[in-house]
């Protein structure tokens, strides 16, 4: 199967860029628990590397692991790869996460751009299972349903998920009509979640100092495709102090409860360079907008406003066209 890197541009996927800034932004606050350059990233880096530089500028790490699966691209992914700390392995992340050794703390992003299947779960059981605490994990998937039987597909939507997982690990009670727009990215969140619980039950077993996994990111956005994003941190019981230290909630992204109705939902308001240019003057809200009201252009709604001033701070400087 060719990357999807052959078809998209990472750079260009503004909700995408958004949510990398986020995350980002909460990396910062695991100095309490090590000097960020003491962490690890892991990541699929594909010809962009975009996450990679962004991380390695303004979290100054310089331990990164880019896995590339598409064997045949080796060489495009060495002349595409940015700098000289970002070690790339070749080949399919259920082989090599198991060979990476996991005595340092790491953040690995399993940024995926497929729908979930159980290769995925594999992923995200070795880490839960080997990690060191204060490692984060965060899992992206496209969150698209199948294809109906009524919109011509084979096979009814339960079959094709059944035949990407097993059915052991499809939540107790979810049908076919559960598996449409509305309901489908619930149902890959439950998975997720439960696949995180039972490794993690596993490995505790009769641990006495167990591992504890606090969910920090939630994010739903849609550039091109209906994406979910999901992870958090895993920590030990005796720093529950660190993670009160932390204070992620103090980030208006982080989504501690776990619902994915209460998911942050990337959103940017249809607006053009100028039109940004001229909201940013206005920018962090406060009561002056009030005052201002009659100066700001009709087309330029309330709701317009809020929603930019929600992610205003991430949307990408690279802009020079209308974001649609």
């Amino acid at each position: 199967m060719s990357g999807s890197y052959r078809k998209i541009n990472y750079d260009l996927r503004p909700a995408k860029s958004i949510e990398r800034k986020m995350f980002c932004e909460a990396l910062r606050k695991l100095t309490v628990f090590s000097d960020l350059s003491k962490y690890r990233y892991i990541g699929f880096g594909a010809t962009f590397f975009t996450d990679f530089l962004l991380i390695h500028k303004s979290l100054g790490l310089k331990n990164l692991i880019s896995i590339e699966k598409v064997k045949r691209d080796r060489s495009r992914f060495k002349f595409n790869c940015p700098y000289r700390c970002v070690q790339l392995q070749i080949g399919d992340s259920n082989d090599i996460l198991p060979k990476i050794g996991w005595a340092q703390k790491t953040i690995l992003w399993l940024d995926y751009d497929e729908r979930l299947k159980e290769s995925m779960l594999t992923d995200i059981g070795t880490f839960i299972s080997r990690v060191q605490a204060g490692s984060i994990i965060l899992i992206t998937i496209n969150v698209k349903p199948d294809e109906s039987l009524e919109q011509g597909a084979a096979k009814s939507r339960y079959d094709q998920l059944t035949e990407r997982i097993t059915k052991i690990k499809i939540p107790i009670g979810v049908e076919e009509k559960d598996l449409d727009n509305q309901n489908y990215p619930k149902v890959c969140y439950d998975i997720i979640n439960n696949e995180i619980d039972e490794i993690l039950s596993k490995r505790n077993g009769g641990l006495e100092n167990k591992l504890i996994y606090k969910q920090l990111f939630n994010f739903y956005y849609k550039d091109s495709s209906p994406m979910l994003s999901v992870g958090g941190i895993l920590y030990s019981e005796e720093d529950k102090i660190k993670i009160d230290e932390c204070d992620f909630s103090g980030l208006s992204f982080i989504r501690c409860d776990r619902d994915i109705y209460d998911s942050y939902k990337i959103y940017i308001p249809i607006l053009t360079v100028r039109e940004m240019r001229y909201l940013d003057q206005m920018m962090p809200l406060n009561d002056k907008l009030k005052i201002q009201k009659e100066k700001i252009p009709k087309f330029l709604t309330k709701n317009m406003i809020e929603n930019y001033s929600k992610v205003y701070r991430y949307v990408p400087n690279y802009v020079e066209a209308e974001i649609h």
